[in-house]
C-alpha cells in the first residue's frame, strides 16, 4: 500500500443496504469491523519491523489494486500483521511452524535472499528483480537458511490466501464488485433472493462499480 493511498470509500447504496433490515446484526457488525480503517500509518505489533516492510513490498507484488480500488487501498499488511495475533482458523500447513513464527522466518530469510544475490534489501529492489524473487518463491525454487524451498513455497501460498480474504472481505471491495450475499435475510425475518438466473438481478440491488 503506498503512503499516498486512501482508505477505500464504501458506496452510498452497499451501506443504506449495510444498515437495512436485509443483513442481520450479527453480520452487519462483521462487515463494521471489517471497514475499520487501520489505512493510517501503521506500527506491527506482531512482526518486527524489518520484517514487517518486506510484507509491505510483497503484498503489492501479490495483490495490485488498482485495478479494483483505483488510487484507494486497503492496508493488507497491517490486517495480516493483525491477524498474527489471534488464535486464526486453526489451520496451517503441517511443515511450517506456527504462523507467527512462519511469517516472520519467512520474511526474514526473503530479505536475506534478496540482500545475498542483488545487495539490498527487498523492499528496495527494482521491480525486476523483486518478481524474479517472487516467482522463485511460488516454484518452490527459494530456500532460506531456516525454511527450505518447500517450506517457503508453502509459506507463499498462506501468504497468498492471507492477502485475498482480506481483500475480498471488505465491504468495499464487495461494493465494488457488486457482491451482495450477506443481504440474505435480517434478524425477523428471511429474505433471501427471488430473482434468480445469469445477468439477472432484483430492484434492490446495487449495480458494481467495477466489472468483476
Amino acid at each position: 500500500m503506498s503512503q499516498t493511498s486512501l482508505p477505500p470509500r464504501i458506496a452510498p447504496d452497499y451501506l443504506a443496504l449495510l444498515d437495512s433490515d436485509r443483513i442481520s446484526g450479527r453480520t452487519r457488525q462483521i462487515m463494521e469491523e471489517r471497514a475499520q480503517t487501520n489505512d493510517a500509518p501503521y506500527h506491527p505489533q506482531h512482526l518486527t519491523r524489518s520484517a514487517y516492510d518486506v510484507l509491505v513490498a510483497l503484498t503489492e507484488c501479490v495483490l495490485p489494486q488498482e485495478a479494483i480500488l483505483g488510487d484507494e487501498a486497503i492496508n493488507l499488511p497491517a490486517r495480516i500483521d493483525t491477524r498474527l495475533g489471534t488464535a486464526g482458523d486453526g489451520w496451517r500447513f503441517a511443515a511450517l511452524p506456527p504462523d507467527r513464527e512462519a511469517y516472520e522466518r519467512a520474511l526474514t530469510g526473503l530479505d536475506g535472499v534478496s540482500d545475498a544475490r542483488y545487495g539490498t534489501a527487498f523492499c528496495r529492489l527494482d521491480p525486476t528483480d523483486r518478481e524474479t524473487l517472487v516467482q522463485a518463491l511460488a516454484e518452490g525454487a527459494l530456500g532460506t537458511e531456516t525454511l527450505d524451498g518447500d517450506q517457503m513455497r508453502a509459506w507463499f501460498a498462506d501468504l497468498r490466501a492471507d492477502c485475498v480474504q482480506s481483500f475480498m472481505s471488505h465491504p468495499a471491495v464487495q461494493a465494488r464488485l457488486g457482491i451482495d450475499a450477506v443481504f440474505n435475510g435480517g434478524d425477523a425475518i428471511f429474505q433471501g433472493f427471488s430473482a434468480m438466473g445469469e445477468g439477472v438481478s432484483e430492484a434492490w440491488e446495487p449495480e458494481p462499480e467495477v466489472a468483476p
